[in-house]
């Protein structure tokens, strides 16, 4: 009789119990789609999620405070710390930098002295694509992509905005607007060609497999070539020709991308570099007018053939999160390997490698040591000099330095110091020789 009354009182418990089971059952369930599939309010939760995280790191910039590109170093002095006049490549360095409390385009001479400095108001030239903040615009524009001419003509992306060409005189030539990012390079016919993208929202059939992020779109890497006048000429698609080019290999090879790419930003392209006519014989593998990309989020390199803009050759790593691949006279390839793992460098420090196409050998390396050694979780930027030295960019350090590759040494390096223990980002730089600097003697009429 007690043994029966028990069933009954447990069957009873059960009865009243199981909504609430099938409520955490269903909850349970939805969770896992919600996590694994995107299903709602996934996407609201992740931009939560990421604003959450922004703010935690990017607080003081919000409140006007410190801007985001000025950050800790353990430098106390800035301006030209290293220059060894004997070795160091000489000219004028063009750079561009959060200085002064904004991005800013400058040109330095070798003893750090700003001898000419190109500005720009974003609000002016694309007052339609600034929604939101206009009033803080000036303190979160970031230029990331520029090239200056002999005259002091000079091409800025303005990320996610769109580029301009100023003549030396900070007035604007023309501009584009377009989400144009990273970097640009000049055709052999005088057109230029810009890293850009386009936000996806939707599945194509033609991209099998390839689906929008938590984002609600993925990120579609374009290279947009531009008339001298500034006619948008063409965009076109890279992920487009990864397919033609039967090299989806390369856009699925992310983690779980075995069955579909769900992530907002599948590539991250960073490098637009065309193999000029003077160097392509030292090339077996390429042909004057080849594109060369650097897809930072797969860790590939790719050499598009230049007419018909299917893939010639790539090579995944030795890197890890690259940026800025070069063609040398040599034959050879120069690059950043960021080694990116986040916040903190787990896997060695930011080296540059120069790399054998044939191959993809490393043929040489130069990793900094003592006060020289810098870690850079995005961004970078390597320029090969006549000489044989390379001036690379500690982005997130604040500083320029000079290497030369025989003995490894640092002979010329600039800080871009705020205040002892704080450094502006630095992000473009090339140096020119002095005969390719033209327009130091022209002034500029004075402000209107």
């Amino acid at each position: 009789m007690q043994m029966a009354t028990r069933i009954v009182r447990i069957a009873d418990r059960i009865e009243r119990l199981s909504p609430y089971a099938a409520v955490a059952l269903v909850m349970f369930v939805y969770g896992i789609g919600v996590g694994k599939y995107d299903w709602p309010p996934a996407r609201q939760l992740k931009m939560a999620m990421d604003a959450a995280q922004d703010w935690k790191e990017n607080w003081r910039h919000y409140l006007g405070i410190r801007s985001r590109y000025v950050e800790p170093t353990p430098r106390r002095t800035g301006g030209v710390t290293v220059y060894d006049r004997q070795r160091a490549f000489d000219g004028y360095t063009f750079v561009t930098a959060n200085y002064e409390g904004m991005a800013q385009a400058l040109l330095l001479d070798m003893n750090g002295e700003i001898v000419h400095r190109w500005t720009l108001d974003p609000r002016e030239l694309w007052p339609d694509r600034i929604r939101e903040s206009p009033a803080g615009i000036l303190r979160d524009m970031n230029i990331h992509g520029a090239m200056m001419t002999p005259e002091g003509e000079v091409f800025l992306n303005v990320y996610a905005l769109g580029t301009v060409k100023l003549d030396r005189c900070s007035r604007p030539v023309w501009s584009i607007a377009r989400d144009t990012h990273h970097d640009l390079d000049v055709l052999p016919n005088g057109d230029l060609l810009i890293v850009g993208w386009e936000k996806v929202f939707e599945t194509r059939p033609e991209r099998p497999r390839l689906f929008p992020g938590p984002e609600g779109y993925y990120l579609d890497e374009t290279l947009i070539r531009v008339s001298p006048e500034g006619e948008i000429l063409e965009e076109w698609s890279l992920i487009d020709a990864l397919y033609a080019s039967d090299r989806q290999d390369l856009l699925f090879s992310g983690p779980g991308s075995t069955v579909a790419s769900r992530v907002k930003d599948p590539l991250h392209n960073n490098t637009v570099e065309v193999l000029d006519a003077e160097m392509a014989d030292a090339f077996p593998l390429f042909e004057a007018g080849d594109i060369m990309v650097s897809f930072r989020n797969i860790n590939t390199v790719v050499v598009f053939d230049g007419r018909s803009r299917l893939v010639k050759w790539s090579t995944t790593g030795p890197f890890l999160g690259q940026h800025d691949p070069d063609f040398l006279p040599d034959g050879h390839i120069l690059l950043y390997d960021n080694r990116i793992t986040g916040g903190k460098a787990l896997f060695g420090n930011t080296r540059l490698l120069e790399i054998d196409p044939v191959g993809s050998r490393i043929v040489w390396e130069w990793e900094g040591k003592g006060e020289f050694a810098f870690y850079n979780r995005s961004r970078g930027e390597q320029a090969p000099l006549p000489n044989g030295n390379i001036l690379a960019v500690d982005s997130h350090g604040g500083r320029l330095f000079e290497v030369e590759p025989e003995s490894g040494e640092v002979v010329w390096e600039w800080v871009n110091l705020v205040e002892p223990g704080w450094a502006g980002n630095v992000v473009d730089a090339e140096r020119y020789p002095r005969d390719q600097v033209r327009f130091l003697d022209k002034p500029c009429p004075p402000p209107a």
